[in-house]
């Protein structure tokens, strides 16, 4: 039998991966609210402007004051997170850094941006003019939208480097591993081309796309590549390195060349390609970019308007005060028909596109989500669900799901490339996270439409208290979904901190936590936690159970 939790552990890194798995998973939780709440006020705030009924106006307010509270943890727990991704994977940023930047810096921007919004909003609301607060409050959310495409322009990429082709084909269901993909495009200058012998390289894989005004442009196995990069981190010189199995034989002898260090020519390679793509758009061109910003969008969105139906749908069970109680209606409303909306789009729109680039772009992954393991237990198995996950997937329902019992250990590895990782499986945990993600999200998207019915045959009044005092549930089942999500896509990367390019030995600290301090770290985001959410119940629901916020007066 397969033990799904014990792959995942025998990765190894684990002081690393705990630190990053808690810093990256609190501020997510936090961050879509940052995404959520800002949207879902403009929208109230176009409500006001048709409608001119002030109480949409209030309930706008009282998100924005929510934002707010969010924000300032957010902004904290963030700065925390990429402090943490130099501190524990600083490779990463020396290897990727030189195109990482211009997407990092305009995120500089973005921040300042939201920071300027907010508390322009949050101090100075009852002295702005509707449109004023209007504009205002549409800058509120682009911000975080805006911060957020820049920091995912980086995981995309790292999930999906650009200039990637894949190793599978679906029509055939044959893997593609012994014609050396997957390939990564390279633009390699020309008087690297000139020393290199591209029959031995066209052996193993390499295809040449065209030239450049001083190169060629090369798809190289990443296979290649990963070993490259492995040699640049540890101190490698050509003479050392694989690259002298496939250098002309009139250059074996020139010493120049040969203590040339590794990574003075990977440098050069990917300096020449980053120029050829555009240092501005390179990380942008991964395929995986718009997949991943729209899907990220919405998971916030999701988690943001069913926390909406929670707080106003318990209020409303409790109060007694009819005035108070039209307002909550009409807040109650606007969150049910929100939620219902935003959940269509993540799972029908954003959530296909992502599923559909996973299953192109990383058929490893994909694999492991279908657990297509002979003697594992997968959920897609037990529900018969192979032929239209297929179907999703690939558009046909005659497609071939990626067999994972054919991934060799050490996939795509060409005579001695290894790079020392012990398995390049991804762990077939993320079967069970993925399907707790869309099972947990099928029953949000039912909750959310018979909440609606109500609303269309019944009223706001007649919802029946069980529905409503789910609403809490609802809510941490929303978050519940949105951290399975991105844990299937995060666990579901390993072996790679870059797919195909960087893998983890390669990429983590020499100076691995002990577990005292993953320890400490971890309350201290638990502690962090807890004090947003008391500062939350102290700002915004022990007001309103006093009946006097002033958004109600």
């Amino acid at each position: 039998m397969v033990n799904p939790i014990g792959s995942w552990i025998d990765f190894g890194y684990w002081g690393e991966r705990v630190l990053s798995m808690v810093g990256i998973g609190i501020h997510w939780g936090i961050l879509q609210y940052v995404l959520g709440l800002p949207f879902a006020a403009f929208i109230l705030q176009l409500i006001y402007l048709r409608t001119k009924d002030k109480d949409y106006l209030r309930i706008s307010k009282t998100l924005v004051k929510a934002m707010a509270i969010v924000f300032a943890v957010g902004a904290a727990t963030g700065t925390l997170v990429e402090f943490g991704l130099i501190v524990v994977w600083p490779n990463v940023l020396t290897a990727v850094g030189k195109w990482l930047y211009f997407p990092m810096y305009a995120e500089v921007f973005a921040f300042i941006m939201e920071v300027m919004i907010t508390y322009l909003l949050y101090y100075g609301w009852d002295k702005l003019s509707d449109v004023t607060r209007t504009i205002l409050t549409f800058f509120a959310f682009i911000g975080p939208w805006y911060s957020g495409a820049m920091i995912l322009s980086a995981n995309a990429y790292m999930n999906v480097p650009t200039g990637l082709l894949p190793d599978y084909n679906a029509t055939t269901g044959q893997w593609l591993y012994s014609l050396g993909y997957p390939k990564l495009l390279l633009d390699v200058p020309s008087a690297y081309v000139a020393i290199l012998n591209v029959t031995k390289l066209e052996s193993l894989g390499m295809t040449i796309k065209g030239t450049t005004s001083d190169g060629v442009l090369v798809y190289i196995p990443v296979t290649i590549v990963n070993r490259l990069v492995y040699e640049s981190f540890n101190q490698y010189t050509v003479n050392q390195s694989i690259l002298k199995a496939v250098l002309n034989s009139n250059v074996l002898s020139n010493q120049a060349v040969m203590q040339t260090p590794v990574l003075n020519i990977v440098n050069a390679i990917m300096d020449s390609t980053v120029k050829y793509f555009g240092i501005y758009t390179y990380l942008f061109q991964s395929p995986d970019f718009i997949p991943t910003m729209l899907h990220s969008i919405g998971a916030g969105l999701v988690v943001t308007g069913f926390t909406m139906i929670a707080g106003f749908g318990t209020r409303y069970l409790s109060v007694k005060d009819e005035k108070y109680k039209k307002y909550l209606e009409k807040a109650l409303k606007f969150s049910i028909i929100f939620s219902l909306i935003v959940i269509i789009y993540e799972g029908l729109i954003a959530g296909d596109m992502m599923g559909k680039t996973v299953a192109k772009y990383n058929p490893e992954k994909f694999a492991a989500i279908e657990g297509t393991q002979p003697g594992f237990t997968s959920i897609a198995s037990l529900l018969h669900l192979d032929k239209i996950e297929a179907f999703l997937a690939y558009s046909s329902f005659s497609a071939h799901l990626p067999n994972y019992s054919q991934i060799p250990q050490l996939w795509g590895q060409l005579g001695n490339f290894g790079v020392n990782v012990s398995s390049y499986l991804p762990p077939l945990i993320i079967d069970y996270s993925y399907y707790a993600m869309v099972i947990t999200g099928v029953l949000l998207g039912i909750y959310a439409l018979i909440l609606t019915g109500y609303l269309l045959f019944r009223g706001v009044n007649k919802i029946n208290r069980f529905w409503l005092y789910l609403g809490i549930p609802a809510a941490i089942l929303a978050q519940f979904a949105s951290l399975m999500g991105w844990g299937t896509r995060e666990i579901g990367r390993l072996p790679w901190i870059v797919y195909g390019v960087m893998a983890l030995n390669v990429g983590s600290t020499l100076n691995q936590p002990a577990l005292w301090q993953d320890v400490l770290v971890s309350l201290f985001y638990v502690i962090i936690v807890i004090a947003l959410v008391y500062t939350v119940y102290r700002f915004l629901w022990v007001p309103s159970k006093k009946e006097i916020l002033e958004e109600v007066k």
